[in-house]
């Protein structure tokens, strides 16, 4: 069965609760450093846990970096298709 953005999402949502202690619902247009409010530390925190939970290597910089949980979403699915 193949990732979609709604899996995906919620993994991310699990992850957030889980690693960074943000008890809200994620919505994808959310921004992560306006709307969620993190600092790079919990940006880096995110990006290790996303990383080991999706087996997958998110870029550091760049034109890929994501904005929104949306964009997050995008570049997870883009990674694990990628690296299958």
């Amino acid at each position: 069965m193949a990732l979609s953005e709604a899996d995906v999402l919620a993994e991310i949502q699990k992850i957030v609760a889980a690693q960074l202690d943000f008890k809200g619902e994620l919505e994808p247009d959310d921004e992560l450093i306006a709307d969620l409010e993190l600092d790079s530390l919990a940006l880096a925190t995110l990006a290790v846990a996303v990383e080991d939970h999706f087996k997958i290597a998110l870029p550091e910089d760049g034109p890929r970096r994501p904005r929104t949980v949306a964009d997050l979403c995008r570049l997870i699915l883009d990674q694990v298709r990628e690296t299958s």
